[in-house]
């Protein structure tokens, strides 16, 4: 309270307003009436957790002029446990007493328990969803009461569980499903029949026909059955397997009793289609950390039920062009690496095209994954694609991808996505002079960029918790196991297909986040991120494609995207489009986050990692390492770790953040070790400056 003191309180903006809103606590008037609640309050809290007979008392005291503490008193004996439960028993008790009896091994009071009334209403959720899951439609945790007897000194008590007398006697009957109708194209608010009669399909009835949808590929997301026991389970799994399809808007499930049968239902389930085409086009404009700016643009149709499957079909095309308008040009310039393009800014065009399809169930010669019993509907995704890039003045390449893949969830927080077939192929073509020079004096560039095949497979394995409202903190892992050339070496020792090279790699990278909770307003967000690339085979290095690189507005934001390693090597005459990389990756990452204002939220961040190689490769002409200081050394792990740290403000407006972090580099790989101080040579200037990065969403 002594912090709502501090400043004038009069004034309602500055730095002690702000102090006062947020950490202050206004005081408040004394009133006999709300302390008399509070006396209640407390009175009904001890009884509901077994402290029956306690007695509250107040007591009001003067601190000073105009202030008082009130003082809370209660006088509170030994609780009460439950010595025993009395469930319902003979031959006259009805059906739902019968079920709800033979629950009692799953009960979660247990004799001994001290007395809890959250128990107890924890368990009489529990009956009602294991009733329900046993045709018991109409009944409710509602009409379950709980009778206390206490009438003995040795503060005990027996329990009696009971159906309230009230009861209707719909909620004491089990049902079984009767007819289940399907409307395929089903509007809100039309009420009237449908004019066409309907298809009978494995004892469904289907309006109006399957010109919407084909019941053999509804039908397995629907887990209701005609003429069997109605359970919530699958009621609850055909709801949600039947929006997952992605084809409905709406999915309204109705159950009307059965006049003549009273243990039978009759169902509905109204399906409102969503439009099935859409065309999206962004324009966007982009800066990068390595100072590269310009438009691009997005254009994405998709089409939600390509062959009246729910096959979701999304063609994507997307194309930018980056020219660099300032950061190392002139270093670049000078350095003589540039001759066609030293009096221009460098160029980058790239345009990319893929086509996805995704047909809602796992296509597997194996038949116990084509129809996997989860909330989530299975998919499987074919994948064609390509892309082009010109970098102005040094290359052009050309890559070409398909594969197929299968999606599921076997719950809400696990996602595993396995690829069994990824075939890449990478084209380098119409090499600029000044490229070819390098390319032929660097063995580790060459190797990185020669065209090749990727023949190989890729798993996807994903756990995120940040959906689940119970959780105080959450915890967000995922790994990715990448191989290639392992299977296709056995059957050809070649080490080419269609007389170019095949790369044969293994590729592990690991992402573990934990943000713990410190206040409403505020969390700490951690992240460690590691990766390693082994090569083997016909291959030195991993393709370009798939090596490690660090810094940027989403990792190390003291250092520019692509900036930082291998080691502490330093290539001083590289320009922008030579990006350093590696085959293993460590970075460490922990963040505060704090809200400041509506919409506005602080931040204070510190990075630190790095890329190494696993192997030297050493220069064709001298022998001598290409990266000097580059492999990786368990004795130089510490002394290399690049470390930058700033401060963050984001606008968050629920659906768009906008991140401005400025980055300060405190450890930089590149310098000797004596030598690690930001303000010491030989390290570049336009490195030691201070990095502002601006960018959509959170780094992590």
């Amino acid at each position: 309270m002594w912090i709502n003191n501090i400043g004038n309180p009069n004034k309602k903006k500055g730095l002690a307003a702000w102090i006062r809103r947020k950490f202050g606590q206004e005081p408040v008037l004394l009133d006999s009436v709300k302390t008399k609640n509070v006396v209640s309050l407390l009175s009904n809290r001890l009884s509901n957790n077994g402290y029956f007979g306690s007695r509250v008392t107040y007591e009001v005291k003067e601190e000073k002029e105009r202030m008082v503490r009130v003082i809370y008193r209660a006088q509170v004996s030994a609780p009460y446990r439950i010595k025993e439960i009395i469930w319902p028993s003979g031959d006259s008790i009805s059906e739902a007493s019968k079920a709800m009896a033979a629950t009692q091994k799953t009960s979660l009071i247990k004799v001994g328990q001290v007395y809890n009334l959250d128990n107890l209403i924890a368990e009489r959720t529990r009956i009602d969803g294991e009733l329900k899951n046993q045709g018991f439609f109409y009944f409710g945790p509602d009409v379950i009461i709980f009778k206390a007897d206490s009438m003995r000194h040795d503060r005990t008590i027996n329990l009696y569980v009971q159906l309230k007398p009230e009861t209707p006697a719909r909620a004491k009957r089990a049902y079984r499903l009767n007819d289940i109708s399907i409307f395929t194209d089903y509007q809100v608010g039309y009420e009237n029949p449908p004019k066409t009669p309907p298809v009978e399909i494995q004892g469904y009835k289907y309006f109006p026909n399957e010109l919407t949808l084909k019941a053999k590929r509804m039908l397995p997301s629907v887990f209701l059955m005609p003429d069997s026991l109605y359970t919530r389970r699958d009621h609850a799994l055909t709801l949600s397997r039947l929006m997952g399809l992605g084809t409905f808007q709406y999915v309204d499930l109705k159950f009307f009793e059965v006049d003549a049968e009273p243990n039978l239902l009759n169902a509905e389930m109204r399906l409102t289609p969503v439009v099935n085409q859409s065309l999206r086009a962004e324009a966007e404009f982009t800066s990068n950390n390595n100072s590269f700016v310009g438009p691009g643009i997005n254009l994405n149709y998709r089409h939600r039920n390509l062959g009246r499957g729910a096959e979701l079909f999304v063609l994507s095309l997307s194309a930018n062009q980056l020219t660099q308008v300032g950061g190392n040009k002139k270093d670049e310039q000078k350095a003589g690496t540039e001759t066609n393009t030293a009096n221009s800014a460098l160029n980058s065009f790239s345009v990319g095209l893929t086509a996805d399809l995704y047909v809602p169930r796992i296509i597997s010669p194996i038949k116990g994954l084509r129809n996997v019993r989860s909330e989530f509907v299975p998919k499987t995704r074919f994948r064609l694609g390509a892309n082009y890039m010109n970098r102005v003045g040094f290359f052009q390449m050309t890559g070409y991808n398909a594969s197929y893949s299968y999606i599921w969830k076997p719950k809400a927080t696990i996602t595993h996505e396995l690829t069994p077939i990824n075939l890449q192929y990478t084209n380098l073509a119409n090499v600029s002079t000044e490229f070819q020079t390098r390319l032929d004096t660097s063995a580790y560039l060459r190797q990185s960029f020669q065209s090749q095949f990727i023949l190989g497979g890729i798993y996807n394995f994903n756990y995120n918790d940040q959906a689940r409202s119970d959780l105080r903190n959450h915890f967000y892992f995922n790994a990715n196991l990448d191989a290639s050339g392992n299977l296709f070496s056995l059957v050809n020792k070649s080490g080419t297909i269609f007389n170019q090279a095949y790369s044969q790699y293994t590729r592990v990278d690991l992402d573990t986040r934990y943000y713990l909770k410190l206040t409403k307003g505020s969390m700490v967000a951690m992240r460690l991120l590691t990766g390693v690339g082994f090569t083997y085979g016909n291959s030195q290095t991993l393709p370009y494609v798939k090596q490690f690189f660090i810094g940027g507005p989403n990792s190390l934001r003291a250092f520019r995207s692509r900036a930082v390693g291998p080691g502490n090597y330093q290539d001083t005459s590289a320009t922008s489009f030579f990006d350093q990389t590696g085959d293993i990756r460590f970075e460490a990452n922990v963040e505060y986050r704090v809200d400041l204002f509506p919409y506005v939220k602080g931040a204070l961040f510190v990075d630190a990692g790095n890329i190494w190689l696993s192997r030297e490769i050493k220069d064709e002409k001298t022998g001598r390492p290409e990266k000097p200081g580059g492999k990786f050394a368990a004795n130089r792990f510490f002394e290399q770790l690049a470390v930058g740290a700033g401060p963050g403000i984001r606008i968050d407006a629920q659906v768009i953040v906008l991140r401005f972090d400025v980055g300060f580099p405190l450890r930089i790989p590149a310098l000797q070790p004596e030598d690690l101080l930001p303000n010491q040579e030989p390290f570049p200037k336009p490195s030691r400056k201070p990095i502002l990065n601006i960018a959509i969403g959170y780094p992590f």
